[in-house]
């Protein structure tokens, strides 16, 4: 495995389990959760000593594609981030969508996306139909096959309008290039927050050989699933799948969705 795996203390898929079995994994109990941006609690993944995201409008550009999705199985509450890219598709993370008490995945049915989210209301909401993970990914191994670590869930309905759908990046970005990460944090459940203030530091493979990057973006647990955007100089793109994150300090390691480009949006 590449070295610069081997500095990522923790995955943020691991704290995302743990986060599971706790109180703050259950979005609809957290209702009167404080809205301002603040410093991270202690113990956060990804966030480090100086907290650079801030609360921003989810209906603002290039935001409007990312939402907030929400997972159901029994008693089981789960929540991380996606991004609308196609009609009827949203882009998160493989592992977002793994039910650790089962240790299936959940079912398309249960899994649910909401457009616009912001302090409990939204612009609209989607059930899943069908659901497409990274070949290889697996959640048995998922720092081994962390390169696969993104999923495509089809929707019931199209809330990817025109000004709602972000572009998968032909090529992963070079290192250097400006990038932002915008999510549902678990300590921000309720409004969209977003560091726009850091950059891609590097490259790295996983256990099977697979890219991922590496960036200085502060997001945490919840933030699974969101897009690391990149300016293409006409727009904003996806360059990435935020996956894991470093304890301590800002930064992570994101998917690179190769696979995810050929993934037709469906029909009707």
């Amino acid at each position: 495995m590449d070295r610069a795996l081997a500095s990522i203390m923790i995955l943020r898929l691991i704290a995302f389990a743990l986060a599971l079995l706790a109180p703050g994994a259950i979005v609809h109990a957290q209702q009167g959760a404080d809205r301002s941006p603040a410093l991270a609690r202690p113990g956060l993944p990804g966030i480090g000593a100086h907290d650079r995201r801030v609360k921003t409008d989810p209906n603002g550009d290039p935001w409007r594609a990312v939402g907030k999705l929400q997972a159901t199985s029994g008693s089981l509450r789960s929540s991380c981030t996606g991004t609308l890219v196609g009609a009827a598709t949203v882009l998160t993370a493989a592992h977002c969508v793994f039910n650790i008490r089962t240790r299936r995945y959940f079912s398309p049915a249960s899994l649910h996306f909401l457009i616009g989210y912001d302090g409990g209301a939204y612009v609209g909401h989607a059930v899943g139909v069908g659901l497409v993970t990274g070949p290889g990914y697996d959640p048995a191994r998922p720092l081994t096959t962390v390169g696969s670590d993104w999923a495509l869930l089809t929707i019931d309905t199209k809330l990817g309008t025109p000004d709602r759908v972000l572009t998968i990046r032909d090529q992963p970005p070079d290192v250097g290039t400006t990038a932002m990460v915008g999510g549902y944090s678990q300590d921000h459940p309720l409004v969209l927050t977003v560091d726009s203030k850091c950059r891609i530091i590097g490259q790295a493979v996983d256990g099977e050989g697979r890219r991922v990057l590496r960036h200085d973006c502060t997001a945490t647990r919840g933030a699974s699933g969101a897009p690391v955007l990149v300016w293409d100089g006409a727009h904003w793109q996806i360059g990435g799948v935020d996956v894991a994150a470093k304890i301590g300090v800002a930064g992570g390691l994101a998917a690179i969705p190769d696979a995810a480009r050929k993934q037709p949006d469906p029909p009707g």
